[in-house]
């Protein structure tokens, strides 16, 4: 039997049903077959959150499913998301909704949805993807760590000034000009922020805001714009249906300061496509060397090929870019070696493994990272 295009049928293996096992991206009519899926995994999203996530996400994802007598036994969503990375626009996934049906567990399953979507996000060109793990040591072994922790913001003294009301709502949604224009300028406000305090972050528009408000709804939330004037000083969200919590809050002094405390790591992520990501690093202004240097670097990566092995790092005070040396494997003598893992660490500014400390002063890793989408 021939495969539909898009969909890989994995000859020869059989689970514990009568039919074949097939691992395939759903067409968009099929993608309602993951619910079931999905509320006996994350129990603890409400109906109207569920209700909200196959009403809105999917009509953008890609669902990659393990398929076996016409059940989703398994399943990894792909949602994408526009980020801005120092002047560059990349497509990049967020993996959310990975999970396997609970008496099909312990079969390697996840690892097999796992590996099929990076292959096919390298041969798409995706500089990385990123995920908010259940748990760090679930997706270790696929080459994806922390880089970046999520700040913990709170109220300072000027939020509440008399002058600085009324807090105008985005929730609920009204169909008029006026809540059109507020949710444009929210959009613009958020973006400009990001820009100014970020050089990794999920890109806001019109589209983005609009679907932001119907997530944090389904939660019983409100998104609240604070107002200086007539300019936007800051921007507010809680939710939750039974203990309601921060979900955002953005803004500088005096109404949004840095909160006390440890903060935790928040998501994962791992470089796909090296030569691609690499373009945002760049040689650092006080380097100590001329316009450009060259580094020998040696990759591990055991998972995705084409990173793999040795590679000349060309830094430049624009950028970089990485190219295969001419001379034979033998001949190859890297100055620099690490994993994937510790070149996403370090580049993406979470921490510097002890390998490349001698590169601290030559390479400028990404100088914050913002990432607090929820699904």
């Amino acid at each position: 039997m021939e495969a539909k295009k898009g969909r890989v049928m994995e000859a020869g293996f059989k689970g514990t049903g009568k039919g074949e096992v097939m691992v395939q991206y759903l067409e968009k009519e099929e993608k309602q077959r993951c619910r079931e899926l999905w509320e006996e995994a994350f129990p603890e999203d409400s109906r109207e959150f569920c209700d909200y996530y196959f009403r809105e996400k999917l009509k953008d994802n890609r669902i990659l499913a393990l398929v076996q007598d016409g059940q989703v036994d398994a399943m990894l969503h792909r949602n994408p998301y526009s980020i801005a990375a120092k002047g560059c626009c990349w497509q990049v996934d967020y993996l959310v909704g990975v999970a396997t049906r609970k008496e099909k567990r312990h079969r390697g399953y996840m690892r097999r949805l796992l590996l099929k979507a990076m292959k096919d996000m390298q041969q798409e060109k995706m500089p990385f993807c990123f995920l908010m793990p259940a748990a760090e040591a679930i997706y270790q072994p696929f080459g994806f760590v922390y880089i970046c922790r999520q700040p913990k913001f709170e109220r300072g003294m000027g939020w509440g000034e008399e002058s600085r009301q009324p807090v105008s709502r985005l929730i609920p949604w009204k169909e008029t000009d006026e809540y059109e224009t507020r949710l444009n300028l929210a959009a613009e406000w958020m973006d400009s922020w990001l820009q100014k305090h970020y050089q990794l972050y999920t890109k806001r528009d019109r589209d983005y805001v609009r679907r932001l408000v119907d997530e944090i709804a389904s939660e019983k939330g409100t998104l609240d714009i604070l107002y200086d004037g007539e300019k936007i000083a800051a921007l507010s969200s809680m939710w939750g249906r039974t203990e309601p919590e921060q979900r955002l809050l953005y803004g500088d002094a005096p109404y949004v300061k840095r909160a006390d405390g440890q903060e935790k790591p928040a998501m994962m992520a791992r470089i796909i496509s090296l030569e691609v990501f690499m373009k945002v690093i760049c040689l650092k202004e006080d380097a100590g060397c001329s316009e450009n240097c060259v580094v020998r670097l040696q990759i591990r990566d055991t998972l995705i090929p084409e990173n793999d092995g040795m590679w000349l790092w060309h830094l430049e005070r624009g950028g970089s870019w990485m190219e295969r040396p001419e001379q034979e494997k033998n001949d190859f003598v890297p100055e620099l070696s690490l994993t994937i893992e510790e070149l996403t660490a370090w580049l993406f500014g979470y921490e510097t493994p002890e390998a490349a400390g001698n590169y601290e002063s030559l390479a400028e890793p990404l100088q914050g990272v913002f990432l607090d989408e929820v699904v």
